[in-house]
């Protein structure tokens, strides 16, 4: 697994380049090195793999390079799907970690081919999914009968995906006013205190959708708002919510109240 010759007759330069082809994607190059007697590493796979050089992970593969089980992790994440495919003819290991990482980073058309292969899922995949806002792949997932845990919701609702958690409202799955609650100012209902969140965090197409669902915030609900600075949702205390005149005092922002 090392550049055996070059390190012998000091080249450090051809080092750096043989471990650097897979990444340029010079397959004649590569004749011509090899035919010389030059020899990289694993790592030459790797970088073709992380690239989507698909003919150049071939030629490697011809000469009989071997990446490790990371090339499978690479191509999941960089979304090269014809690459991966390649690797798991070749026998590459791996896969069924890698349908997990796949459904969390919204790989769809990897996660669709793995599953096809018969991988299957973690129950938390779903999960994963909806907590970095990938709709389709949670859509898919359910499909297929993952179902998660409860924290699914709790998830979607502290990052803000309001598309999510809609979906999964509608798929019957409960929530908690606590975890609604803690991040209702990234998009969605829970008790009073959801739109004094969403009143904090700028949401104002979020505080009146709340408001249409018939939410009340509390006094607070200014103080947020006017805490960070938000003109438009502290004027829209026109709809009924009020203050503590000490808080907005306190906070010195008569000017746009």
């Amino acid at each position: 697994n090392k550049v055996d010759f070059a390190a012998e007759i000091g080249r450090n330069d051809l080092i750096k380049l043989l471990n650097q082809l897979g990444e340029k994607g010079t397959k004649d190059v590569q004749k011509y090195l090899y035919s010389m007697g030059y020899r990289g590493t694993e790592f030459a796979i790797h970088c073709a793999v992380i690239n989507g050089h698909l003919e150049v992970v071939k030629y490697l593969h011809e000469l009989g390079y071997r990446g490790t089980e990371f090339a499978i992790y690479y191509a999941v994440q960089k979304d090269h799907l014809e690459v991966l495919k390649y690797l798991i003819e070749k026998g590459y290991s791996g896969a069924e970690d890698s349908i997990d990482f796949a459904a969390e980073i919204g790989r769809l058309e990897i996660l669709k081919y793995l599953h096809e292969l018969g991988y299957k899922c973690d129950k938390l995949a779903i999960n994963y999914a909806a907590e970095n806002g990938h709709l389709e792949v949670v859509k898919y997932l359910y499909e297929l009968g993952y179902r998660g845990t409860e924290k699914a919701i709790e998830y979607v609702a502290m990052n803000g995906h309001l598309e999510i958690l809609k979906y999964l409202i509608e798929k019957g799955y409960e929530y908690f006013h606590v975890a609604i609650d803690y991040a209702a100012g990234n998009g969605y209902k829970g008790t009073e205190w959801a739109i004094n969140y969403a009143a904090g965090n700028d949401d104002l197409e979020v505080v009146k959708y709340l408001h249409e669902l018939g939410y009340k915030g509390t006094e607070w609900a200014i103080y947020y708002a006017a805490e960070n600075g938000h003109l438009e949702i502290t004027i829209h205390r026109e709809d009924g919510w009020e203050g503590d005149a000490s808080i907005v005092a306190n906070l010195e922002v008569e000017e746009i109240i």
